[in-house]
């Protein structure tokens, strides 16, 4: 690419450095409301996003913070605060902070505790989205303890299994594990056949999404991302999948004192919502079992795994979050590519808030 960030080029892709993406967006968060720490934060959460690979809630999704901090729904200069406390467990205010904000309150207190008491559960009610789990899982992964991240989702975007409304979120699950010498193993999946971003991004250029994953408001199954949008996703795996999305969303919901269902519609309604949804974070040290190899004998777990006999079809057996990881490396060396139709989406928010866009070189 030459020129400024307004180039007409017809390109599929820009590619944009690590740091001059972060520049931008912290500039952007910070004209929409944020104060200078917590711009830091929503930067540096979406930026990871893109690094490996899950646009869909990096940059792209930028628009939804902007949006909610823009209309009040959330509070830029949050301070997040502990409530409620015990030598394991911890409640914690968002004060109604971007999810970026809050999440990593909440993961850092979760290390802190699991490190002190061996396993902590740390409860967060009152932010925004928290975006990708794997985020908090990794960086509990790489301080030395597992971390687990269960959310519920809003819009509700999932049916339960034999019914059409769409009464769940797609209410995700993380897991993050060290591994001694290599990269974190990262499990990160919604509980729904798919995630609701890739139908978001298929609506954009009216591609069609996979048969399976969507039904219309009337129950019939669809490939029209228009239609899925205006109808339900399917839970992932059937009854298996809602059940679990279910436990998620109880997890992240009535055990900890957040809303679900008619209630966080209700609250989203009357502008309070992002004041109500819950989201927990669970951290486990395994030296508190008395072990002290738990990354040596994962990784050793992990190379048994990969050396395994492969099919015909597969010429390598990859771990769970170690293609995120490649792309993540060969993004800040070489830039980090973004469809066309997110860059272009994103210099709009920037203009309507005054913010210059970067030189692109």
């Amino acid at each position: 690419m030459g020129a400024g960030g307004n180039s007409m080029s017809q390109s599929a892709t820009i590619t944009i450095k690590q740091d001059v993406l972060h520049d931008f967006l912290v500039r952007i968060f910070r004209a929409a409301g944020c104060s200078a720490g917590n711009a830091e934060l929503c930067a540096k959460g979406a930026v990871d996003a893109d690094l490996h690979g899950h646009h869909i809630q990096g940059t792209d999704h930028i628009y939804s913070t902007v949006r909610e901090l823009r209309a009040g729904r959330l509070n830029g200069q949050a301070k997040a605060k502990v409530t409620h406390e015990t030598a394991a467990a911890a409640r914690i205010d968002g004060d109604g902070g971007p999810g970026h904000v809050t999440g990593m309150t909440a993961a850092r207190l979760a290390i802190k505790k699991a490190k002190e008491a061996g396993i902590a559960a740390v409860a967060l009610i009152g932010g925004g989205d928290i975006f990708r789990l794997g985020y908090y899982a990794e960086t509990m992964a790489d301080a030395g303890v597992v971390g687990i991240i269960f959310t519920n989702t809003h819009p509700m975007r999932v049916h339960p299994a034999g019914g059409i409304d769409p009464l769940l979120g797609t209410n995700p699950i993380a897991f993050g594990f060290p591994v001694a010498g290599t990269s974190p193993i990262i499990v990160d999946l919604a509980t729904s056949t798919s995630a609701i971003g890739y139908v978001r991004l298929a609506s954009y250029t009216g591609a069609a999404i996979p048969a399976g994953i969507a039904i219309d408001c009337d129950g019939n199954p669809t490939t029209d991302a228009h239609k899925a949008l205006n109808g339900a996703l399917t839970p992932l795996g059937g009854h298996k999948g809602f059940a679990l999305g279910l436990a998620v969303g109880l997890l992240s919901g009535p055990v900890i004192g957040a809303v679900l269902g008619e209630r966080l519609k209700e609250a989203l309604a009357e502008g309070t919502g992002e004041r109500k949804r819950g989201h927990l974070f669970v951290a486990i040290d395994p030296g508190a079992f008395g072990v002290r190899d738990g990354a040596e004998r994962t990784a050793d777990y992990a190379a048994e795994l990969k050396a395994s006999r492969k099919s015909k079809a597969t010429t390598e057996i990859v771990m769970p979050g170690e293609r995120g990881h490649r792309k993540k490396m060969d993004y800040q060396r070489d830039g980090i590519p973004l469809a066309r139709s997110i860059w272009d989406n994103t210099l709009k928010i920037a203009n309507d808030l005054g913010v210059e866009p970067p030189k692109l070189s």
